[in-house]
């Protein structure tokens, strides 16, 4: 079975432009997936606007992002 890398790399190598909608927690990306699209993203940002309703100035660390997943 191909690791999550792998996948990745073959997904961006493949001939098609793919459309990566951002996600901000597990639900949102659940509905991404459900959405049909391959592959999605998680941004600093969206979690801090999501989690805190403030920009993101530093105040979330990757740790705070991986919670959300």
């Amino acid at each position: 079975m191909p690791t999550p890398a792998q996948r990745l790399r073959e997904l961006l190598s493949g001939p098609n432009v793919e459309i990566m909608p951002g996600c901000y927690d597990a639900l949102s990306a659940k509905l991404v997936a459900d959405a049909g699209y391959k592959i999605t993203f998680m941004s600093g940002f969206a979690v801090s606007a999501a989690r805190l309703g403030m920009p993101d100035t530093g105040l979330v660390a990757r740790f705070n992002q991986f919670e959300m997943i």
